[in-house]
C-alpha cells in the first residue's frame, strides 16, 4: 500500500484530512485507510527508554543478577552482563508484549501511555522481587538530549 500519513489532532487538521478523502475518492473510486489511536511514542520517550534500560542493566550487573543466554548451539546456558540492547530484547520487549500482543514488533508501536504503562510494570517488578529500584526518565530527567 503506498500513501500518506495523516495526523488528526485538532479540527482544522480534521477538515483538511476530509477534503483531502474526498479528492482521493473522486480521483481513484476505491481506498482504503488504516488508522491508529493515541498519540504516538516520541523521540524524547524512545531516548528515555534506553536510558531506563542502560540503568537496569547497570543495577542488575550491580546487584550480582546476570543476563542468561541460551541457544541450541550451546551446550549450557551462559551468563554475560546485561547491556541496554538485552534489557530491551529480554525484559522491556517480554513485558510489552505480555501486556499488548498486537504490538510485539518493537516500541515504535506503542503510544505514549503505554509507553509509561510497560516502564511503571517494570519497575514495580523488579523492585518487589528484586529490591531494584529504577525509575523511568521524565521531562525534567537532564542527560544531554536524551529523554
Amino acid at each position: 500500500m503506498n500513501g500518506a500519513a495523516w495526523t488528526v489532532n485538532c479540527p482544522k487538521k480534521l477538515t483538511m484530512y476530509k477534503e483531502f478523502v474526498e479528492q482521493m475518492y473522486e480521483k481513484h473510486k476505491y481506498i482504503t485507510f488504516e488508522y491508529k489511536l493515541g498519540k504516538p511514542r516520541s523521540i524524547k520517550q524512545n531516548n528515555a527508554m534506553w536510558v531506563f534500560c542502560k540503568e537496569i542493566a547497570k543495577r542488575c550487573n550491580d546487584a550480582g543478577f546476570p543476563c542468561i543466554i541460551s541457544s541450541p548451539v550451546l551446550t549450557k546456558d551462559i551468563e554475560a552482563p546485561w547491556t541496554d540492547r538485552s534489557v530491551m530484547d529480554l525484559i522491556w520487549m517480554t513485558v510489552q508484549r505480555a501486556m499488548y500482543p498486537e504490538k510485539d514488533e518493537s516500541s515504535r508501536q506503542l503510544s505514549t501511555d503505554e509507553v509509561s504503562l510497560v516502564a511503571e510494570t517494570i519497575t514495580r517488578h523488579l523492585a518487589e522481587k528484586y529490591k531494584l529500584y529504577v525509575t523511568f526518565p521524565t521531562k525534567d530527567f537532564k542527560n544531554g538530549d536524551k529523554a
